[in-house]
């Protein structure tokens, strides 16, 4: 059996890390740079500036100062350890306090801002930020000359944390989509069905990124393994909320959800009482063609069931100045208001 607080096997494990962290933050910072024109076409007007654009901004770039200050801390041990390394633990906390607030207004929305889940959500997303200011309080960090970094004695102290970041996103996730499934309608329109499929790639991405961290913390092998994955589910996490943010901002605004269900067709109503009928094809004006007769008619007179006479009950009366053309002539008593003379089509006989 491998002794984990091996020195040897201990520096192994942390020269690990110190590569792990070099990779996923050049992952980052790449992410970071090729997507920037998001924010930068909101700030030249080129997109609707929305107030929550500042909670995308935060999980982004707080997260990319931590890697930058992650790059530059010095190995000789003259940069000062503890203020360097709470400074790192405490932007990747906010960083992902950010986040998970994108999913607590995403749950206010989606629930209709019902007081009762409005309160439910802010109070676990609090709770969880609440056991990270606990954490980075009781950082403890040295300089070890044998690894030649900054480390953080007493690691399992961060078990908390890990277990919070978990249990808040699983929890918050988990409302939003009994909020989704709560709308019968939730398939019938782009923005609830874009918003049920976000929620479950966000599901799997938490697991997949906040599960392992609590795995390895609970097994405690050593504070190398403790640190591995933290880090890694933070910056999945970020890239996944900003992400999510920027698909969704081509089809709404983050707080402009509605709870009400989206008009539906009625056999008794035109197709034009839709909302977005254009789209499908449905114009404002219909044509109804009826044995040979083509008639140009408004949607409330579509409404009207007068309006619709058999052709073979109209009497034709001819058109002046044309030997073999004939209009149908529409009796005065079963006239509807709204239909003009002149929306009546010329038709050819014979």
């Amino acid at each position: 059996m491998a002794k984990w607080d091996d020195p040897i096997l201990l520096l192994r494990d942390y020269f690990v890390l110190t590569k792990l962290f070099h990779a996923i933050g050049s992952l980052y910072i790449w992410e970071t740079v090729f997507t920037a024109g998001f924010e930068l076409d909101v700030l030249r007007g080129k997109r609707p500036y929305k107030w929550t654009i500042w909670l995308y901004l935060g999980t982004r770039y707080t997260l990319l100062l931590m890697f930058i200050m992650f790059f530059i801390d010095n190995d000789d041990g003259h940069v000062p350890c503890q203020s360097f390394i709470i400074a790192n633990f405490a932007l990747s906390y906010i960083s992902w306090g950010f986040a998970s607030l994108i999913i607590v207004l995403r749950v206010i929305a989606i629930w209709g801002r019902n007081v009762v889940v409005s309160s439910i959500a802010l109070s676990v997303w609090l709770a969880g930020l609440a056991f990270h200011i606990r954490t980075v309080t009781r950082i403890e960090v040295t300089y070890n000359s044998l690894f030649g970094a900054c480390i953080v004695l007493k690691t399992q102290s961060g078990l908390a944390s890990v277990v919070a970041i978990l249990s808040v996103d699983a929890i918050l996730l988990v409302v939003m989509l009994i909020g989704l499934l709560r709308h019968t309608h939730g398939g019938s329109t782009g923005m609830w069905h874009l918003l049920y499929k976000q929620c479950i790639i966000w599901m799997i991405l938490i697991a997949i990124a906040e599960v392992p961290p609590v795995v390895f913390f609970g097994l405690d092998l050593n504070d190398a393994w403790n640190e591995m994955f933290p880090g890694v589910g933070v910056t999945i996490v970020s890239i996944c909320a900003a992400r999510m943010y920027r698909s969704l901002s081509k089809h709404g605004s983050l707080t402009e959800y509605s709870s009400d269900p989206p008009p539906q067709f009625h056999a008794e109503l035109p197709l034009s009482n839709y909302r977005g009928g254009e789209a499908h094809g449905v114009q404002s004006t219909m044509y109804s063609t009826t044995i040979g007769i083509a008639a140009s008619v408004s949607d409330r007179t579509m409404a009207e069931p007068s309006v619709f006479i058999p052709a073979e009950q109209l009497p034709l009366e001819p058109v002046p100045g044309a030997s073999n053309i004939t209009a149908p002539a529409v009796p005065t008593k079963i006239k509807s208001k709204d239909m003009p003379d002149y929306q009546m089509s010329w038709y050819r006989q014979g």
